[in-house]
């Protein structure tokens, strides 16, 4: 299977697959004041691939090493959580899906191995689960917001067209939404509010926080809610976590969408797509800026170091 799919991705690659550059659009330089935040890295489970499956088109990695991880943000104001993988019991879980549906989440959001649940990997940073002030999920897929469910009584952030999508899909058995996922969220769901307030180069923000530190923005396209996250520790020491926005680093440096393996996995592939190439313009106006896609290990690591640290 995996050989089938590698010669498609080299026939492929004679076509040019770089995505057309985001509208123009006036750089808002944020306000960024100097926060006491810690960050760790939390790690749930790894995996790798050939390189092209990261991206569209050719890749100049033979290996793309993939990453189920969390983002531990410690704030004075409190604890906030970036994504929990999978649940410990996503294998029972995905029975309530379609056959199709259900291959699809063990071979793309269920592989790898599993490094901790949720919980152990919070503990392993001196994190005790219980103590979270929240979850902010970048998309509801089963290997980012699955954890909710070990992590029982912790409030759940995601955008209103995340909440509206898990409402629509909940029960149809398809990809996007595992029916426990969707139950154990929606009664503890707190949607984020986004204002019209330009924030670099996204229309809509929200500041978690309040002090500039954390603020969500809309990327669109993987799910129609999913959502990516700014860290910002000083003006110089900024992180942005993309959540599926696009799989790896690489893709961003070549304006590339998904691979045709993994196009599937977006909702809207065309909406995607112009959410990649907004990325890929972000990162060309501020190339200091550390974006870290979900499952991209080596951005992990050029971002925070090691797993299971803090900074």
């Amino acid at each position: 299977m995996r050989r089938t799919l590698l010669v498609a991705l080299v026939a492929l690659a004679a076509c040019d697959p770089t995505l057309p550059k985001a509208p123009p659009h006036t750089a808002i330089i944020p306000k960024v004041r100097s926060v006491p935040l810690q960050l760790c890295w939390v790690e749930y489970a790894t995996d790798t691939a050939p390189g092209s499956y990261g991206l569209a088109g050719s890749s100049d990695e033979l290996e793309w090493e993939i990453t189920s991880s969390g983002l531990l943000i410690r704030h004075p104001s409190g604890h906030l959580l970036i994504d929990v993988g999978n649940s410990s019991h996503f294998a029972d879980e995905r029975g309530t899906s379609n056959f199709i549906p259900g291959l699809l989440q063990k071979f793309i959001q269920g592989s790898g191995t599993v490094l901790a649940t949720a919980p152990e990997a919070l503990r392993r940073v001196g994190e005790e689960p219980s103590l979270l002030s929240a979850i902010a999920i970048s998309h509801i897929h089963a290997d980012h917001a699955g954890g909710v469910i070990d992590l029982p009584r912790t409030p759940v952030i995601l955008s209103p067209e995340e909440l509206a999508f898990i409402a629509r899909e909940r029960d149809q058995g398809g990809f996007h939404v595992l029916e426990a996922d969707a139950k154990a969220i929606v009664g503890r769901a707190r949607p984020i509010r986004f204002t019209s307030t330009p924030y670099e180069n996204f229309d809509r923000s929200a500041d978690h926080f309040g002090d500039g530190s954390v603020v969500f923005v809309p990327l669109p396209g993987h799910t129609p809610g999913s959502i990516g996250t700014f860290v910002n520790r000083s003006p110089t020491e900024r992180f942005f976590h993309v959540g599926d926005a696009v799989n790896t680093l690489e893709a961003i440096d070549k304006r590339r969408g998904k691979s045709i393996v993994l196009d599937v996995t977006d909702h809207d592939s065309a909406e995607a797509d112009a959410t990649a190439a907004k990325l890929s313009q972000l990162h060309a106006a501020d190339p200091a800026l550390k974006i870290i896609p979900a499952h991209d290990r080596k951005a992990w690591r050029l971002a925070l170091g090691q797993p299971g640290t803090c900074r």
